[in-house]
């Protein structure tokens, strides 16, 4: 049986489906900051790191994607929905 993938593929180059994958990461408890290489990212309890091999080389490839298209727009995406997950209303 095979499990779906955690991490949520960027299906293109858009605004819409750049806000969709933050989305995505934030509702599954997986949002970071853009800037931190995804193999850096640790449980905070475990100490453990939080993204297989594999997910970092997804996240990577993605967060590289976003920002090549879309520049410093990416940190006003992902922090919305940073602002989200800690209840706070995006401004």
């Amino acid at each position: 049986m095979q499990t779906a993938p955690r991490i949520p593929d960027l299906p293109n180059a858009s605004a819409f489906a750049m806000n969709r994958w933050f989305y995505k990461m934030q509702k599954a408890g997986l949002l970071y900051h853009p800037d931190e290489p995804a193999e850096n990212i640790v449980n905070v309890v475990t100490g453990r790191p939080t993204f297989t091999a594999d997910e970092c080389r997804k996240l990577d490839a993605a967060v590289e994607k976003m920002f090549e298209m879309h520049g410093d727009k990416v940190y006003d995406v992902c922090l919305r929905y940073f602002q989200k997950a800690l209840g706070i209303r995006p401004q």
